[in-house]
């Protein structure tokens, strides 16, 4: 058998161990699938030996989203060594100990959520813009802007526009001659 499908069933494995929901019983499913055609069992894919894995991050946001990574995905992260490597500039590294599928699951968890949190920012700047009103009405600065935006989109930034504060420059101008 191909290294290439070698990789995808331990994927699949720890996706099957660790994922949640239809993601998990979907993955056992063609794990299953795939061990049948390639008469592999799980033995074969298991590997208890640990190496060390290196993930980079940008900012301390994704520092933290790698660590909570860790907590999840490694039972016994206390007892992993894990150590902080920095580069120059952006480029520092967060590395752990574990065993391959979880290095993989990992890997594969924080670009995901890495992309994830990009949109919910963009998201939320969009819906707190609306919230405070911070933009012009200017007819020539809103010709052109596209306000074609799909209901649902509409209704998720009423609720979380809801749950923002309500504060306003006045508000900090009054405590402040106060």
């Amino acid at each position: 058998m191909d290294e290439k499908k070698l990789e995808l069933m331990k994927k699949l494995m720890a996706l099957a161990e660790r994922g949640v929901g239809g993601e998990k019983e979907t993955a056992q499913r063609k794990l299953e699938q795939l061990m049948k055609k390639y008469k592999i069992d799980e033995a074969d894919l298991s590997e208890e030996k640990t190496e060390d894995f290196d993930f980079r991050y940008k900012n301390e946001f994704e520092k933290r989203l790698l660590r909570q990574l860790f907590y999840k995905i490694v039972p016994d992260y206390r007892s992993k060594s894990y150590i902080y490597r920095y580069g120059k500039g952006s480029k520092s590294t967060y590395g752990i100990n574990c065993t391959k599928a979880e290095g993989l699951q990992i890997g594969i968890e924080y670009d995901f959520y890495r992309e994830l949190w990009k949109e919910e920012q963009d998201f939320f700047f969009s819906c707190f813009i609306q919230k405070h009103k911070i933009f012009s009405m200017r007819k020539e600065d809103i010709e052109g802007i596209d306000s074609e935006t799909p209901i649902e989109e509409l209704l998720r930034m009423r609720k979380l526009m809801d749950g923002m504060q309500d504060r306003t420059m006045e508000t900090l101008i009054e405590s402040k001659e106060e």
